[in-house]
């Protein structure tokens, strides 16, 4: 099974922008993912502990846009947030420390916040787009209320596993 973990904002506008551009937007909340989908061999119950643990006093928090960023790689557009005081750096790390998720942290690619507006896309529509909705996006406020534990079904759908609501 592939599971990730995600902080889920509740926004309009995201959702518009994503109905549009991201096969993903029926399946999967707008959202920050902080554990990125990886393989799990079984689900174990310390998993859950130790995820609220990390997150139980974790504040309901808002961020601002700042900028778009096309990822030619993987042929996705990033909206990337403000994280002034590293919070989600932190906690990105504090999750990725847990023995579960640690042999899969990426050390080679710098974790930037950001969420995924637009799938698939050929570098040039990637250009487009960024170029397009630039407008509509940069200075956008983004509240992330839940952290979600998924599970990732054959079909991408999101199978919530844990769902902590922030306080």
């Amino acid at each position: 099974m592939q599971v990730s973990i995600m902080l889920t904002t509740q926004s309009a506008e995201l959702d518009t922008i994503r109905s549009h551009y991201d096969s993903l937007a029926d399946f999967v909340p707008a959202h920050l993912s902080l554990v990125f989908p990886q393989p799990l061999s079984q689900l174990q119950t310390s998993m859950l502990t130790d995820i609220q643990e990390i997150v139980q006093a974790l504040p309901e928090t808002t961020f601002f846009t700042t900028h778009l960023l096309p990822d030619y790689d993987y042929h996705n557009l990033l909206l990337v947030l403000d994280d002034p005081k590293n919070s989600l750096k932190e906690l990105h790390q504090a999750l990725y420390s847990l023995s579960y998720f640690e042999p899969f942290l990426r050390r080679d690619i710098p974790f930037t916040p950001h969420i995924t507006i637009a799938r698939n896309q050929t570098k040039s529509q990637l250009d487009q787009l960024a170029h397009e909705l630039m407008s509509k996006t940069i200075g956008l406020s983004v509240t992330f209320d839940t952290l979600v534990f998924e599970q990732i079904a054959e079909n991408d759908q999101s199978i919530p596993l844990l769902k902590c609501h922030l306080t």
